[in-house]
């Protein structure tokens, strides 16, 4: 059954949003390559993969089709990213972090719309604790991250 044009709407500019995450996570990881920050990262980036292949899964099962890039938000994301990391440790994921709470307000203004049906609604749910999990160990990453000098993008 095909959605209402403005939700799935919506479900277009999350799933954009997730490749954008997925990019974001990219650039993130040539950062912290070889640090104690690379494997969650790297598993923050597999669950916004799994995220894409889930939300393509409700677009397609309503009629809609999956946009192949992140567009507007994904260029202005990589530019910030670039810059980010040659900063400092801290702003790339701080920049991670502003991504997640946008992804998250987005989850959560998808679940507020009464016509979705309960199978959608389940699904953009774990999609919503999953961002809030994000969040936290985003969070934590930014709480340990290491006293010394900024390291160097490799």
């Amino acid at each position: 059954m095909a959605l209402p044009k403005p939700l799935m709407d919506s479900l277009l500019s999350q799933y954009r949003g997730e490749l954008s995450a997925i990019e974001a996570y990219d650039r993130a990881l040539q950062k912290f390559a070889g640090q104690t920050e690379e494997p969650e990262l790297q598993r923050l980036r597999e669950d916004h993969v799994g995220a894409v292949r889930r939300l393509g899964a409700i677009i397609r099962q309503h009629g809609g089709v999956e946009p192949e890039s992140s567009g507007a938000w994904g260029s202005l994301t990589t530019g910030l990213e670039r810059l980010a990391s040659i900063v400092n440790d801290e702003v790339p994921l701080r920049v991670l972090h502003r991504g997640e709470t946008v992804g998250y307000e987005g989850y959560a203004k998808l679940l507020s719309d009464p016509s979705l049906e309960s199978d959608v609604v389940q699904e953009l749910q774990n999609l919503l604790d999953r961002s809030q999990d994000h969040l936290n160990r985003l969070e934590t990453m930014l709480e340990q991250l290491p006293a010394a000098p900024n390291r160097p993008m490799i």
